[in-house]
């Protein structure tokens, strides 16, 4: 440990950092044990509790009942203004994105999709359910509804690939703009089998209602976002006060 200025604590708190930082301990790994700790810097083992309590707070660390005390899991920032696919959000994280399909086939619209995508109540739509994961970790649970004249278009389409990217291609015609809403939700026993979550674990719940550049309606995407994997950000402004006339 490098002599600093300030408590013992502060030190061992930047020390452990450091171990953070330069990859001694990798995301999602258990560091050593309260006891190890001690030993490793001659001090008592309240000292290293309260140093890595204040890395807990931080969100370096993460706690497991239990288990042990682990490097927390780098979260995906997902802003809301920006219309990207979760490909193209992995790689500017840094992540190596995959996608495996479940399943894939006729749906008939419900009242909430009749609504959604102004259709009939029991048109027959097509699904896509897909899991996104990165470094073999499922993240998400992705579902996909599309307008049948869209999925015909995209014909023997490879779901596991960019939906965005295939539109484009299929229709001739970019996608552009969606309507999108977000809700906090919790994790059923389904969802808990395809993310390895237990029941219950919180959710974000992402809808979007998809449109290409000319305006054509091609269906919506709703995705479970782990919530301890993801995080929502947006800028909001406080609206220029109306002069008096």
């Amino acid at each position: 440990m490098r002599r600093e200025q300030g408590p013992i604590y502060v030190r061992i708190e930047s020390d452990l950092r450091r171990s953070i930082a330069t990859g001694e301990w990798g995301l999602g790994s258990r560091i050593p044990t309260e006891a190890a700790l001690k030993e490793r810097y001659g001090v008592s083992r309240m000292t290293v509790r309260h140093a890595v309590d204040r890395l807990a707070t931080a969100g370096l660390l993460v706690r497991r009942q239990g288990v042990g005390t682990f490097v927390a899991k780098t979260k995906i920032e997902r802003v809301t203004s920006r219309l990207l696919g979760f490909r193209e959000d992995a790689l500017a994280h840094g992540l190596d994105p995959a996608t495996r399909v479940l399943r894939s086939g006729s749906v008939a619209a419900d009242d909430e999709l009749a609504v959604l995508l102004d259709v009939a109540i029991g048109e027959a739509l097509h699904e896509v359910v897909r899991v996104r994961s990165t470094g073999g970790e499922p993240i998400g649970l992705n579902t996909v509804i599309l307008l049948p004249h869209v999925a015909r278009a995209l014909g023997r389409f490879d779901y596991t690939e960019s939906l965005y990217d295939g539109v484009a291609r299929a229709l001739g015609a970019e996608v552009t703009s969606a309507g999108q809403t977000i809700e906090a939700v919790a994790t059923d026993a389904d969802t808990s089998t395809h993310l390895r979550l237990p029941v219950g674990s919180p959710l974000l719940r992402v809808t979007r209602v998809t449109y290409v550049a000319d305006g054509r309606l091609i269906g919506l995407t709703r995705t479970l976002y782990r919530g301890d994997r993801y995080y929502l950000s947006l800028e909001v402004r406080r609206s220029e006060p109306e002069m008096p006339g």
